[in-house]
């Protein structure tokens, strides 16, 4: 990415995204987030949890999976560079060709899940912006 910006879609994490990044605040906890003329699309959201024990990335993809009809592929890589982070992701293509990346990121107190969406080659590219701002995010202090 050339010229970012910091996004903080909740007072618990920041991520980095291309300065001109277009942003929507569906609601308290949804963001969204794009390039105008891009077919790539990044949605964050995520649960403080404040009682009870955390549910792992992995169960929470499960989860996510076995309510879809779609064929799923987990990824075997970690996206995150940060190992101390609980994540797991998988992705599948739809019928309109639309690819799919969900990606938990789970920590004791926090569950983050990053959706990248978009059509052709692009949106599996390691190296495109929304998956180089999901692995950009940081937890912040409050």
């Amino acid at each position: 990415m050339s010229a970012t910006r910091i996004l903080r879609p909740s007072p618990s994490y920041e991520a980095t995204v291309p300065h001109h990044a277009e942003q929507a605040d569906d609601d308290d906890r949804v963001t969204s987030v794009w390039l105008d003329g891009q077919p790539l699309l990044l949605q964050l959201s995520s649960y403080l949890r404040t009682t009870g024990e955390q549910v792992n990335a992995a169960e929470r993809l499960r989860e996510r999976i076995d309510k879809s009809a779609e064929s799923w592929t987990r990824w075997d890589a970690t996206l995150h560079a940060d190992s101390s982070i609980d994540q797991a992701t998988a992705e599948y293509a739809d019928a309109e060709g639309t690819v799919w990346i969900f990606t938990y990121l789970v920590w004791p107190h926090l569950t983050l899940l990053a959706t990248v969406a978009g059509v052709g080659p692009m949106v599996r590219d390691r190296d495109n912006w929304a998956l180089q701002a999901v692995r950009s995010i940081r937890l912040v202090t409050h």
